[in-house]
């Protein structure tokens, strides 16, 4: 009978206790967790960047057979890499946008943090770290960095970092309400309108508009 009473029990449990969507936002999971359930992303095409994608190459599989335990192929530089030695010396939008546009066409992953396969915020962290700057593997913990500066969307520029306000979702803003973002499984990285009113424009260091 205790054991019946103990089944029952665990089967009552309510069903949030295993939805990823709220362990992430209660900080018992990452936001990046939450993704495969909370994104549901519906873009429009949008012109394309005038920056070339680079040499990256990603796995033959098709982007629907990916999951995270997938191994890829990718020999270049990774995140750790980049923070050691900075492929950029200066932080401007010139420079992120051509790091950003070189990704274009990467196929979304979950856990993903190379330009073979990538997700959201492996996307936003691999960028950055080509300037030298650190970042965790998560939408949520990223936008809780010390030095991650909330912006008016007036004074956004290209380079900021556009955050759904339910921390699901982040990508890197090209300005005139587009943003450059690894969108969902069966996706790629890509330019597109931000598809919501709802997030905010995040800094991580002084921005130069500048070319170079």
């Amino acid at each position: 009978m205790l054991a019946a009473t103990g089944l029952m029990a665990t089967f009552a449990l309510p069903s949030f206790g295993y939805n990823p969507a709220y362990t992430a936002r209660t900080g018992l999971a990452t936001a990046e967790q939450a993704d495969s359930e909370t994104q549901s992303l519906q873009v429009q095409s949008a012109s394309s960047a005038s920056y070339a994608r680079g040499s990256f190459t990603a796995t033959e599989q098709s982007v629907s057979e990916l999951t995270s335990t997938t191994s890829y192929s990718y020999s270049g530089p990774l995140y750790t890499d980049y923070l050691a030695s900075p492929r950029f010396e200066t932080l401007n939008s010139a420079n992120v946008m051509k790091a950003a546009a070189e990704l274009v066409g990467t196929p979304y992953l979950l856990g993903g943090q190379t330009p073979a396969a990538i997700d959201c915020s492996g996307y936003v962290m691999f960028v950055y770290a080509q300037f030298g700057i650190e970042m965790p593997h998560s939408v949520y913990q990223q936008s809780r960095l010390p030095f991650a500066e909330k912006i008016d969307l007036e004074d956004a520029v290209p380079g900021d970092i556009v955050v759904l306000n339910d921390y699901s979702h982040n990508g890197i803003y090209a300005g005139n309400g587009n943003f450059y973002h690894a969108p969902q499984p069966g996706d790629k990285v890509k330019l597109a309108p931000i598809f919501t009113d709802r997030f905010h424009i995040l800094r991580f260091g002084p921005i130069d508009e500048g070319n170079q």
